[in-house]
């Protein structure tokens, strides 16, 4: 299985736990102060945390992937931060950087016969960790 990329020691794959859009977002901080007879000037102070929202849908009773997309509330709970990796072209992978997981949410609809839901579509929200990115 092709591995796309891992949070922590969760491991998004082609089949199984799985993702359709990253977002990364960064926001620079600028403080305003006003200049006597002039336009109010800025100056940078710094960056706000990165962050990234992953977005992917689960197929549970096709491809599996629901227990490994339930590990990720067990890290999320436990409260530390975790790396974050992507692979890249060539077998080559990215560190992003560490991470915490802030939020994770999911909508699970079309319940199937045995009650499990045949189709989960989950939102991971990140922020980056210390310092960096």
């Amino acid at each position: 299985m092709t591995t796309l990329a891992s949070l922590g020691p969760h491991v998004f794959r082609v089949v199984g736990l799985n993702f359709n859009q990253v977002e990364t977002a960064t926001e620079a901080v600028w403080a305003e102060f006003a200049r006597f007879g002039l336009a109010d000037g800025a100056q940078f102070t710094g960056m706000r945390r990165a962050s990234s929202t992953i977005q992917g849908v689960l197929f549970p009773d096709a491809i599996g992937g629901l227990s490994d997309y339930d590990a990720i509330r067990n890290t999320q709970r436990a409260g530390r931060p975790v790396p974050l990796i992507r692979m890249g072209r060539a077998f080559a992978a990215r560190v992003l950087g560490t991470v915490t997981i802030e939020r994770v949410s999911d909508l699970e609809d079309w319940i199937g016969p045995s009650g499990a839901p045949q189709r989960l579509a989950f939102t991971i929200d990140l922020k980056s960790y210390g310092t960096g990115s």
